[in-house]
């Protein structure tokens, strides 16, 4: 979602100025001579063009406002429109010719070492071509003079190229063609192997100590360009030359995980499996006087606290804000990701020797449990000490005192409990006044709306804002009961491009964490869901490894937890997700930052039930864009959402901040239009062809569709719709009532399932006084009620008969699992961890009809959680897998 401030009123006593200086401009433009077109490229409905940008059409020259594709000049160069007419063309009579390049084809690929054969058409219209010269990325590689234009380009690297020719006429006049984007790939190249040799997994050492990293590393058909180190995801440093390795200096108390990165000499990378490292505090003398830790204590740089029998230290600005969000994720010690926050400073006790720390964990209630407003609430914990006696446990919710029991078994009864989400806590103490706090529970007190059940019929979603840009704050208890869906924005990196994510409460909306925690439970309990939103204009997030991966799904599984979200809205822009050179299906991606964030959300849903709310809020041009071009940020949601199809909710594209698309019927339909709104709708609810992919893509449900539109003019850069041309839209798109536009509907019947609206956002609704909110609710609240069929041309045909497991499950040594399919279909059967590591591949390729028998080593894995991954077609299945 983009964010935008309010412009600045411009002052009523300068109008009469600006009014003469726009007519002294008309004036002047009216009085130009004509313009010299000389070198400007001829208009092309394929390119992209940028603020800037110069092109001739129809004999006359353009320049772009702002970024346009396939938008005529001569139609679109009003005083509101997206060209500037220039004039036209002419420098002392002479026309430029024009050009254009005829093969290869935009988005062709090749292989090193073939010849790129490279045509052109080229014509001049007072005159004569006298030459056609042809450039890779502006570099010149040749020229012909005669008809027809063609150029041989051999000995091509590796790389992404723009092909562009080059008319010149008789009268020395010139016109570049539009672009043409090629890839030359390697011929298999394989990628590097390598492993960590040192440290063992397991090994243990000394706070301040240096960890020496080395490491094994090899490429069969090349050679290793560069070896890279990580410490729990993040760069330590590398190496280039063997043998590789890296000493990490000065590492302070916690658990580590390293891993590695290799690269070899064509970009190929491989990282293998990680290694996990415990370095112990030293000794930091009596704790005795030092405040226990608790979350969000109003810490601040310098700050010191005790938790978990050692003495932390707040780190100085800008990392001191994290001393005071969430615990599960920085509290001293324990939090995932304490030490953004946190110095070490030593175990309490005086020394070796000394007393042994006790132990607690809280027995019940379990973690994730659910209860109504006024229930008495039954807390118990386990409790012991290695070398005295455990004196007390004190029970905490959200770092409030509610009682202590003195023996054991060890409980409190916490009664009369209002609405709310709580994070509880125990904390023993023995005999020598040593104590430790336990991993904490996190609870929901919700009544009535059934807050785990089915979304409504129709939806309305919005989003509200955690910041304030000029569009107004609210807080959530305030907003209109219009909306179904309210996303929080927005969970975002700690750094940019970062793979750890945050989300704190505004403290200029909510003065404690507590008050929002209220307040997301108040709505739950109106049967609202709340969910959290990532990324946004300014959340970037780059996951290029599975250490990545792993850092996003543990921070966004303790967000969830801790603020008691229903599910989790993706918003992803930028470079978050980009497809790479080669990645051309979307079944089977191969570019890092989309594989692992797929890893990583499927590592996030496995923490969660079936009802857990899944949203996706992508561009037009990750989306739709895929129809036209597969490449860079075209299509790169694709991938994401098939494989997370089965588990989406929700899929509400923006319509909004885009240049026109393409739709089924290969017209190109602009944003702000109703034409645009059934396009672009029908594009997932028909299923479309995927440029230089082997497959379309399929269909979503009509339950899983809705629109995003902006709630005001000011809530984005361009795409505001009046409401009355969107109930025109949606009437044909839902009822087949035809307004008579330029786009006909594949199914003139329409989709009566189709499920709601979504904006950006609640604040600019109310700011432009519910407009979004009361016309959509009541239209929606209208429609009678869905009658979604799936119509056959878009049904999946049903190939998948049974999965199942053969071994016991559990199992020890050795998972068996049987599929059954009814015809013969494309398949991949991998297995992942928890973390969403994938760990092993069974099967890629195609599988006859039949049942099938795949078996996993898994002697070398660790007892736990994993998942066996199945994509089949257009299906997607997981089933979960437990080592003992």
């Amino acid at each position: 979602m983009n964010t935008f401030y309010q412009p600045k009123p411009i002052f009523l006593s300068c109008l009469w100025k600006v009014s003469l200086l726009i007519a002294l401009l008309f004036l002047i433009q009216s009085a130009q001579a004509q313009v010299n077109c000389t070198g400007l490229p001829a208009w092309s409905s394929a390119a992209v063009y940028t603020q800037g940008d110069q092109v001739q059409h129809n004999n006359t020259g353009y320049e772009a406002k702002w970024w346009t594709q396939n938008e005529d000049p001569a139609t679109h160069s009003g005083q509101w429109d997206v060209w500037i007419n220039l004039g036209a063309c002419g420098s002392g009579g002479n026309t430029p010719p024009s050009a254009s390049i005829t093969s290869p084809s935009n988005g062709a690929t090749f292989t090193v070492g073939a010849t790129i054969n490279i045509n052109a058409s080229a014509s001049d219209p007072d005159g004569a071509v006298s030459k056609v010269a042809f450039y890779q990325n502006g570099n010149l590689l040749g020229e012909d003079t005669s008809s027809p234009y063609s150029y041989s380009w051999s000995g091509a690297a590796a790389g992404n190229y723009n092909l562009t020719a080059v008319a010149t006429d008789n009268d020395n006049a010139s016109t570049t063609s539009s672009a043409v984007s090629i890839t030359v790939q390697s011929a298999g190249n394989n990628p590097p192997s390598g492993s960590i040799t040192a440290p063992s997994y397991g090994a243990t050492f000394t706070q301040g100590s240096n960890i020496a990293i080395s490491a094994s590393a090899s490429d069969a058909d090349g050679s290793v360009s560069k070896v890279e180190f990580f410490q729990n995801g993040n760069y330590l440093g590398e190496d280039t030359s063997s043998p590789y390795s890296y000493t990490w200096s000065n590492v302070s108390q916690g658990s580590y995980t390293l891993s590695i990165v290799i690269t070899d000499n064509l970009g190929a990378t491989t990282t293998p499996g990680s290694v996990s490292v415990t370095v112990q505090g030293s000794t930091g003398g009596d704790c005795n006087g030092i405040p226990q830790y608790t979350e969000g204590g109003g810490y601040n740089a310098g700050s010191e606290v005790q938790n978990v029998g050692s003495v932390y230290q707040c780190k100085e600005w800008p990392y001191s804000g994290w001393c005071n969000g969430g615990a599960q994720a920085y509290a001293p010690g324990t939090g995932t990701n304490w030490q953004d926050a946190w110095n070490l400073i030593g175990q309490c006790g005086g020394g070796t020797g000394g007393n042994d720390s006790p132990t607690v964990n809280i027995t019940s209630p379990s973690n994730g449990s659910t209860f109504t407003p006024g229930s008495t609430i039954n807390l118990t914990a386990s409790a012991s000490d290695p070398d005295g006696s455990v004196v007390k446990v004190e029970f905490f919710q959200n770092g409030n005192l509610l009682g202590e029991d003195t023996s054991s078994p060890y409980s409190y009864s916490w009664a009369n409990v209002s609405a709310g989400s709580y994070t509880l806590t125990a904390k023993a103490t023995d005999n020598e006044g040593a104590s430790t706090t336990s991993t904490q529970v996190y609870i929901s007190v919700t009544s009535g709306g059934n807050p785990s059940g089915d979304l409504p019929d129709r939806v309305l979603v919005g989003y509200w804002h955690n910041f304030d840009n000029g569009s107004g704050v609210v807080k959530l208890r305030d907003i209109s009961d219009k909306w179904d869906v309210i996303n929080i924005a927005f969970a975002e990196p700690t750094v940019q491009g970062g793979s750890s994510m945050s989300f704190v409460p505004d403290n200029s909306i909510y003065s404690t964490t507590q008050e929002f925690k209220n307040d997301v439970a108040l709505l739950q309990s109106q049967g609202k869901k709340v969910l959290i939103s990532i990324g946004g204009a300014n959340g970037t997030i780059h996951l290029e490894n599975a250490t990545h991966a792993q850092n996003f799904s543990s921070t966004m599984t303790s967000i969830i937890n801790e603020y008691g979200f229903d599910g989790l809205d993706i918003d992803l822009e930028g470079s978050s997700l980009s497809l790479g050179a080669g990645d051309n299906d979307f079944r089977f991606p191969t570019s890092p930052r989309v594989v692992n964030f797929i890893n990583g959300m499927e590592a996030v849903l496995a923490n969660f039930g079936s009802d857990f709310v899944l949203t996706a809020a992508p561009e037009t041009a990750y989306v739709q864009g895929g129809y036209s071009t597969y490449g860079g940020i075209y299509g790169a949601y694709l991938p994401v959402l098939y494989a997370l199809k089965d588990r989406m909710a929700l899929i509400h594209v923006q319509h909004y901040n885009t240049g026109c698309m393409l739709g089924l019927d290969n017209q190109c339909y602009s944003q702000g239009t109703a034409d645009f709104q059934v396009a672009m709708g029908e594009m997932l609810l028909r299923g479309f062809s995927v440029a230089g992919n082997p497959t379309s893509f399929p269909a979503f449900r009509e339950d899983q569709v809705a629109i995003g539109l902006p709630a005001s003019p000011s809530a984005a850069g361009g795409g505001y719709t009046n409401p009355n041309t969107v109930k025109t839209a949606l009437d044909y798109l839902i009822k087949g009532i035809s307004y008579g536009g330029n786009y006909t509907l594949v199914n003139g019947n329409g989709y009566s399932g189709f499920r709601g609206m979504m904006t950006w956002s609640i604040n600019w609704d109310i700011n432009y006084g519910y407009e979004f909110s009361n016309n959509y609710r009541a239209y929606l609240d209208a429609l009678p009620a869905a009658r979604w069929t799936p119509e056959s041309p878009t049904q999946t045909p049903e190939v998948l008969e049974e999965v199942f497991i053969t071994a016991p499950n559990p199992f020890s040594d050795w998972a068996t699992i049987t599929v059954t399919l009814n015809e013969a279909q494309e398949t991949s059967l991998v297995i992942y961890n928890q973390v969403g590591q994938q760990i092993g591949t069974l099967h890629h390729g195609t599988l006859q009809k039949g049942t099938h028998t795949f078996e996993w080593d898994s002697r070398s894995a660790n007892p736990g959680l994993y998942f066996a991954r199945m994509v089949q077609g257009e299906q997607t299945q997981i089933i979960k897998l437990i080592k003992k």
